[in-house]
């Protein structure tokens, strides 16, 4: 497992928790922004884009 995927996994802890652990509405912005980040880093395992000639 790569750093990147490490940061993801840690990316969607985070937004599991917070998840849990605020009963507030406007954390929910905050998240999906962590749970959908850290899923996208899992599964590219990468921070840029590949560039197709």
């Amino acid at each position: 497992m790569n750093r990147v995927r490490i940061i993801g996994l840690v990316l969607v802890i985070i937004g599991i928790i917070l998840h849990l652990s605020f009963e507030n509405d406007g954390i929910d912005f905050l998240t999906g922004a962590f749970v959908g980040g850290g899923v996208t880093l899992l599964f590219t395992g990468q921070f840029k884009l590949k560039k197709t000639n």
